[in-house]
C-alpha cells in the first residue's frame, strides 16, 4: 500500500478516551494511512487497547517508548513513518471522518509543505452534553487568507496565532530535509512551540482550509497547560530552539520579528495563567525563575527594534510593558480584574439564591448565560421561550420548555427564572406575571452579570 499519511498517537494512561481516538483514525475515508501508536508505559489499560486495535486493523504500528516524553514519542513516530504527509493525533482527542482526506488532496495538489484546518474545543456541561466552540485561525480581517496558499512571509506573521501542531499535516520530505523535530523534554510541555518554529521558518507554501477537523478536549486535570511549572516548560522550549543554529541562521527580517513576537504573547499569556492558578502570588519562584530569563530575552528584543507597538492591540500591549517593566504593579491590576469576576460570580449566586434556574430565551444571550451558570456551579432545570417550534427540543442537551410548562413547574422545583434578552425584557417579565409566576421568582435585572 502507497501511505498517503502517516498518523502518530503518542499515548501515556488514556484508556477512557483511546477507543474514541482511535475509531476515529481507523474510520477516515482516506484509506492509504498507517497509524503508529507510540505508548510510553501506560499501566490503565491503554496499551492493552491499543494491541487489541492493532490484530483487528494491520495498519496500526504499536511502538514503546522507555521515555516519558510527548516529544521523544512523536520523534520516534516521524522515525518509523513512510507515508508522505505527517499528522500527529492525541489520544484524548478525536478528528472528523474525512479530516485526512480533505488536507491530503489540498497538499497535494498544490505541492504545499503542510496544510490546515480550523479546530473545536470541547467540555461537558453539568448535564453531560458536549459543548463545542470552533477556534478560527483568521478572523474578519483575514477571511480571504483560507483557501489561499500563502507564502514565508505571510506563514511568518501566523507564529504566534497557529500555536498546534496536530490540526495540519505536514510532508515528511520537508521535515526531514529540514531536520525539523520536537524537543524530547520530559513529559508533555508544549513541545509543539518548537516544532512549529521551525515549520514556520522553513515552509515556503502553505494552505489553510475554511473547515474545522480536529476536536480538542478541555478540562484535563494532568494536563501540563494547567501546571504552575507551565513558564519554566515555555522556558526550555524557547531555549532549546534558541539553540539550534540551523534554526538561528534561516531567522532573518519578518521571521526574526515574529518569533519574539510568539515569545512575548506565550510569556505574558501563560505568566497570567499561572499568576491565577498561584491566586496573585507573582513572587512564587515557578514564576519569578523564569521571568528573568523572558524578561531580559523581550526587553532586548524591543530595544533592537524587534518587537514594535503596531504588533500588538493596545491592552494587549500595555499588559506585556506593565509586567516588564513592574510586577508588583501587573499583579495588582490583575488581581483586580479576577476580583471583578469573582464579583459577578457573587452576585449571580446571589440573585438566583443558588436555587435552579430555567433561562428564559434560546439565543446567543441566552447560551451566555447557560455557560456562566456552568461556570459558577448554578444549576439550570431547563430552557423556556416564546417560539413554539422550539418546544419540545432541546438547547445544548437541556429540554426547551413554553411559558405555560414553565408556570406549570416552577414552584414545584423552586426555580428562578433568569430573562437572557437584551430587547423586550420587560415584556416577557409582564407576560410571565399574567401568567401567575411571583415578580420574586423573575431574574430581569442582568446588568451585573454579563
Amino acid at each position: 500500500m502507497n501511505v498517503r499519511v502517516s498518523i502518530i498517537l503518542p499515548s501515556l494512561n488514556v484508556a477512557d478516551t483511546i477507543r474514541e481516538c482511535l475509531k476515529s483514525a481507523v474510520n477516515q475515508s482516506l484509506k492509504e494511512l498507517e497509524i503508529i501508536c507510540v505508548d510510553a508505559g501506560s499501566t490503565d489499560g491503554t496499551e492493552e487497547i491499543l494491541q487489541e486495535y492493532s490484530q483487528k486493523d494491520s495498519r496500526i504500528k504499536l511502538i514503546h517508548s522507555e521515555i516519558k516524553s510527548y516529544g521523544r514519542q512523536v520523534n520516534m513516530g516521524l522515525e518509523s513513518a513512510v507515508g508522505e504527509y505527517i499528522a500527529v493525533l492525541e489520544t484524548d482527542d478525536w478528528i472528523e471522518r474525512d479530516m485526512y482526506q480533505c488536507l491530503y488532496e489540498c497538499a497535494v495538489k498544490d505541492d504545499l509543505d503542510y496544510a490546515a484546518g480550523d479546530f473545536d474545543t470541547f467540555f461537558k456541561l453539568q448535564n453531560g452534553y458536549r459543548y463545542f466552540q470552533r477556534k478560527h485561525l483568521f478572523g474578519a480581517d483575514r477571511q480571504d487568507w483560507y483557501g489561499k496558499t500563502l507564502d514565508t512571509d505571510q506563514l511568518a506573521t501566523l507564529r504566534a496565532s497557529d500555536y498546534v501542531l496536530w490540526k495540519g499535516i505536514y510532508k515528511r520530505t520537508f521535515l526531514n530535509d529540514n531536520h525539523i523535530r520536537l524537543h524530547e523534554s520530559p513529559g508533555a510541555a508544549f513541545q509543539d512551540m518548537g516544532f512549529l518554529q521551525q515549520v514556520k521558518t522553513f515552509a515556503r507554501k502553505a494552505k489553510y482550509i475554511d473547515r474545522s477537523f480536529y476536536r480538542y478536549r478541555q478540562g484535563r486535570d494532568a494536563a501540563s497547560s494547567v501546571s504552575p511549572e507551565g513558564l519554566r516548560y515555555y522556558e526550555r522550549e524557547f531555549q532549546w530552539i534558541g539553540n539550534n543554529q540551523e534554526f538561528f541562521d534561516h531567522l532573518e527580517g519578518i521571521h526574526k520579528k515574529y518569533y519574539y513576537f510568539t515569545m512575548s504573547i506565550s510569556f505574558i499569556t501563560k505568566y497570567e495563567q499561572i499568576l491565577e492558578i498561584l491566586y496573585g502570588d507573582w513572587q512564587d519562584i515557578r514564576l519569578a525563575e523564569p521571568y528573568e530569563w523572558f524578561r531580559g530575552q523581550i526587553s532586548d528584543a524591543i530595544k533592537n527594534g524587534l518587537l514594535e507597538e503596531f504588533m500588538y492591540g493596545k491592552e494587549q500591549w500595555n499588559r506585556l510593558t506593565l509586567l516588564l517593566t513592574a510586577r508588583k504593579e501587573h499583579a495588582k491590576r490583575f488581581a483586580d480584574i479576577k476580583r471583578d469576576e469573582e464579583k459577578r460570580a457573587r452576585v449571580l449566586r446571589e440573585m438566583t439564591k443558588e436555587c435552579p434556574v430555567v433561562i428564559f430565551g434560546c439565543g446567543m444571550r441566552g447560551e451566555k448565560f447557560m455557560l456562566l451558570c456552568d461556570k459558577y456551579g448554578i444549576h439550570i432545570e431547563a430552557f423556556c421561550d416564546n417560539n413554539a417550534a422550539l418546544h419540545g427540543g432541546e438547547k445544548f442537551g437541556f429540554r426547551v420548555i413554553s411559558p405555560e410548562m414553565l408556570k406549570n413547574e416552577i414552584y414545584d422545583k423552586n426555580e428562578m427564572v433568569l430573562l437572557s434578552m437584551k430587547e423586550g425584557r420587560e415584556q416577557v417579565r409582564q407576560q410571565l406575571i399574567d401568567l401567575g409566576i411571583g415578580a420574586d421568582r423573575i431574574i430581569s435585572d442582568v446588568s451585573n452579570i454579563l
